[in-house]
């Protein structure tokens, strides 16, 4: 083996073995502090990379925070609007004796609206400003319907107890004696309705009880003083010995009103027994007017006129026809066979029953039986009318019940009230004055007529700006002179339908009849000699010299 030499240097104390030892850590040194450096830029750039995360993170968070909160709040304005509106129509609805109307309300229609509020917002601040928005209104209205559950308990309290001391104030009057017992259950009574109602508090059930307690004790004092009062004879006595006995209910002026209204009570109760006494009477004249027509009918229907008369037997047998109608058509038809009466006494019937009829406050059908009642008078007795005028008349009451008939009368009422001095005379005597109005309602209906054959408005005859106004001074004075030929008339003799025959000359010489008294008014009458005859130029009516109706015109114009 070869001899391989050896140095040493003590000097260097370098040992080959400790160099690469220490070479190796020397480089793993230099190696660490390069990746030491390297992680500390790797490190700042991390933490650099995270801040920025961070800061996009929350601008993202406070933009959508924003938003959710600026809609909550419009939509939170408006669930609490809804709310309060829901809660005040269900406390007015609500029965004042229910008290589970708050609770029913807030878990069935508070809560669960306010959980799906809160339940509409994502991020963690806006979920908390939700929250504290509904915890707040929350406790806001379980206050409120606290509070209304109250008020509601105290009006349903008192309504109860309204009705408690109604009945124990009608029982006073009935028995004053039971004043004293039922003062004193009153107060046990009201304090066990309010110590019972679970949401009236206790300030609002004090209050109560005390309003409620004198009220009540004071309205059963008054009643049994007004029950005494009404049973004494001497009221005003019974009176002064309640206020004494009650005074911290009655005062002096209360027990002399009830004094004074004890006495009207009894005069009302006495008018009572009056009026209920009459009316009894006047039902059993009722009653016996109604069987004494049946036994009229019963007696007619074996009169052999009747029995051989075809239309009386029919009105008998007509089951439609009530007694009174029966009796007046029966009536009606022995008044037929019957002389006439005399017209000047119909006139007067006719315009007396017109007046009536005028009144604002007539009965339509009791003016009407009057006027049945004149056309069955005897003839010659006053009160009495002619065939052709309670024709008339009742044409006029059943004209009244429709539209157009009501509208033509009201002009023709307001005409004649206008007028009807002027025609009659300021010195109006209604046993001669009658027959210028009648004359001038005669022509009024002559001229309404006349206007609808030619197919014009009827109410012109009452407008004072138409030509066929009938308030012109001409018309007026053919009215006014009917009174002088009426005295003409009866100066010579004649008459309408009294039993006179043909009106005479009104004087030697006259060139023709007087006018008889039915057609007198008509403006425009002519007299055809050569056959003795009137004509209506305006309708061309053809009437004799008696005034009867010889031949309907032929609708001639004027």
């Amino acid at each position: 083996m070869a001899n391989i030499k050896g140095f040493e240097t003590p000097e260097l104390a370098i040992r080959p073995s400790q160099t690469g030892v220490e070479a190796t850590a020397a480089a793993a040194r230099r190696i660490g502090a390069f990746y030491n450096q390297a992680g500390d830029a790797l490190s700042a750039t991390g933490a650099r990379v995270g801040s920025t995360i961070r800061d996009v993170g929350n601008v993202v968070e406070d933009y959508e925070t924003h938003r959710e909160v600026s809609a909550g709040s419009k939509s939170f304005a408006d669930l609490q609007l809804g709310l309060t509106k829901k809660w005040e129509d269900t406390l007015k609805n609500a029965d004042p004796n229910d008290t589970s109307v708050a609770a029913k309300f807030r878990e069935t229609v508070m809560d669960p609206q306010l959980e799906e509020f809160k339940g509409n917002f994502q991020t963690e601040r806006a979920q908390r400003w939700a929250e504290t928005k509904a915890d707040a209104f929350m406790q806001h209205m379980t206050n409120k319907t606290a509070a209304d559950m109250s008020t509601m308990a105290g009006i349903a309290v008192q309504t109860n107890l309204r009705s408690v001391a109604n009945s124990m104030s009608n029982t006073a009057m009935l028995d004053p004696s039971s004043v004293g017992h039922l003062l004193a259950d009153a107060d046990h009574t009201i304090g066990g309705v309010v110590a019972s109602s679970p949401n009236l508090d206790p300030v609002a059930g004090a209050r109560v009880r005390s309003e409620v307690a004198f009220q009540t004790k004071s309205a059963i004092v008054k009643a049994g003083a007004i029950g005494a009062i009404q049973k004494s004879g001497d009221p005003e006595k019974t009176a002064d010995e309640w206020t004494r006995k009650y005074p911290e209910y009655i005062n002096g002026d209360e027990a002399r009103t009830l004094a004074s209204n004890a006495r009207q009570q009894i005069r009302a109760r006495n008018y009572d027994y009056e009026t209920n006494r009459r009316r009894a009477k006047e039902v059993a004249q009722d009653k016996s007017a109604e069987l004494t027509q049946q036994y009229l009918i019963d007696v007619r229907s074996k009169d052999p006129k009747i029995m051989n008369d075809p239309t009386a037997v029919k009105i008998l047998n007509d089951p439609n026809l009530t007694k009174t109608d029966k009796n007046n058509l029966l009536n009606y038809v022995d008044r037929q066979v019957k002389p006439e009466t005399d017209s000047r006494i119909s006139q007067q019937t006719f315009v007396g029953l017109l007046r009536e009829m005028r009144d604002p406050n007539a009965d339509p059908d009791k003016v009407m039986q009057k006027a049945w009642d004149a056309r069955l008078t005897d003839p010659g007795k006053p009160g009495s009318m002619t065939e052709h005028d309670f024709n008339q008349f009742r044409q006029e009451v059943v004209a009244r019940k429709t539209p157009e008939g009501a509208a033509i009368e009201r002009d023709r009422s307001a005409f004649f009230k206008n007028y009807g001095t002027a025609i009659a005379g300021a010195t109006y005597n209604p046993s001669i004055g009658d027959p210028k109005l009648y004359f001038a309602e005669q022509d009024a209906r002559r001229m309404e007529q006349m206007l609808r054959t030619q197919g014009k408005d009827p109410h012109l005859a009452y407008d004072p700006a138409s030509e066929y106004f009938l308030g012109k001074p001409e018309r007026l004075q053919k009215w006014q002179q009917s009174m002088q030929l009426d005295l003409q008339t009866r100066a010579g003799g004649g008459g309408n339908g009294g039993g006179g025959g043909p009106p005479a000359a009104a004087a030697a010489g006259e060139p023709r009849p007087s006018v008889p008294p039915t057609l007198r008014g008509i403006a425009a009458l002519s007299m055809n000699k050569a056959k003795t005859m009137f004509r209506d130029d305006a309708t061309g009516d053809i009437y004799n010299l008696q005034g009867d109706l010889v031949k309907k015109g032929d609708n001639g114009g004027r």
